[in-house]
């Protein structure tokens, strides 16, 4: 049976084990999550392919090891229905058991929740977290698409491949390189300058204004509030200020502007790391860009016109762009949707809905075309 297939009876039956209060932890790793994993291509017959409460460096036990040719690639830790998986000594206890027996891969699960975490990324325990998905999202979109897009990527084949790595990859590694250019745009060396300077087609650029124009390109890589969510700052709020005008209806609550670690914090890094790409590409716009984070989202303005806002979730972003529907052109009905009538936080007639990188050549089209339009 495909995923597609599978999750509606798998929201049904936990709406059964729920409604006769049954949702323990063996009735949800029986009835929910063994399931699950079999519709991923694990095989649960299999010893050598699915290890059951596999035993650890403490002596204590794990729900689930699978393995690939016979090693362990990736750990399970379930918890019963309804359990929150953001207790801290649930995510200690699961990202332990996998870096202290250097298997790089862990999740935490309840059956409806599925968080992912990097072992042995070296950042605070919180900050392991690489992505994570609710099966419930799926009725509540109405669309399984997204939910079983995520979850491929723990299926057998996905981590036999190197898929994971390669996600995992690009998400940590590709976050810590650009903090270090936006370190080194803010503050540029002199033999940064001279290599930039060398590589320049045409006349050459003085110090002074080549300086400037790394700092506007580089500078804006990595924003420190949102690198300061990613090491576990907490959020800060900002100096009070007038809020944007709310779209749709929704009456905003609070007046006060925040930082970007209000945003991000306690975001998984797969959705930090495509906020920063979004914001990268919007501040090097133009020089006319303004950045304005309020309590519900973050908007982009040029001059005094929004020309779209951002609200990040925990497993996708929101952006609503400044375009009527009729403007944004390709229009994908999988991931947009016009706005016009509905309620929204933030200011713009379409929404985008973003949940990978693979996505953000056309976010970016239409983030351009809003910007040209509205700067005028």
């Amino acid at each position: 049976m495909g995923l597609a297939e599978l999750l509606p009876n798998l929201l049904a039956t936990i709406a059964q084990l729920e409604g006769h209060g049954s949702a323990n932890e063996a009735n949800t790793k029986h009835h929910v999550i063994e399931p699950l994993l079999r519709g991923l291509g694990w095989n649960l017959d299999d010893f050598n392919e699915v290890d059951r409460e596999f035993r650890v460096y403490d002596g204590t036990f794990l729900d689930y090891a699978l393995r690939i040719d016979g090693k362990p690639k990736l750990f399970i830790e379930a918890k019963a229905l309804g359990k929150a998986l953001s207790d801290k000594a649930f995510i200690a206890q699961t990202v332990n058991y996998a870096n202290n027996e250097g298997v790089v891969w862990c999740v935490l699960t309840n059956g409806l929740a599925y968080h992912v975490y990097k072992s042995n990324e070296p950042v605070p325990m919180d900050r392991k977290l690489l992505f994570e998905l609710d099966v419930k999202e799926m009725s509540s979109a109405g669309d399984s698409s997204d939910v079983i897009e995520r979850l491929q990527i723990l299926s057998r084949s996905s981590v036999q491949t190197g898929n994971l790595d390669t996600w995992g990859e690009q998400v940590f590694v590709d976050f810590r390189t650009r903090a270090a250019l936006a370190s080194l745009g803010q503050q540029p060396t002199s033999k940064l300058i001279q290599v930039i300077s060398g590589a320049i087609e045409g006349p050459p650029i003085d110090k002074s204004r080549l300086s400037a124009s790394l700092s506007r390109v580089l500078g804006g890589l990595a924003t420190p509030g949102a690198t300061g969510a990613l090491v576990g700052a907490p959020p800060v709020p900002g100096p009070s200020s007038a809020p944007a005008q709310p779209s749709g209806g929704v009456k905003p609550e609070a007046k006060a502007i925040f930082d970007i670690a209000h945003h991000t914090n306690g975001k998984p890094s797969a959705i930090i790391d495509l906020f920063e790409q979004i914001d990268a590409y919007a501040m090097a716009l133009g020089d006319d860009v303004r950045r304005r984070p309020v309590k519900y989202y973050i908007g982009y303005f040029v001059g005094k016109r929004s020309f779209f806002t951002l609200e990040l979730q925990k497993t996708k972003i929101y952006a609503y762009i400044s375009l009527l529907p009729d403007e944004a052109k390709p229009w994908e009905p999988s991931e947009m949707r016009d706005v016009r009538k509905i309620g929204h936080y933030g200011m713009g007639e379409t929404e985008f809905v973003l949940h990978t990188s693979e996505q953000m050549a056309r976010l970016r089209r239409f983030l351009e075309m809003s910007y040209l339009r509205n700067r005028k």
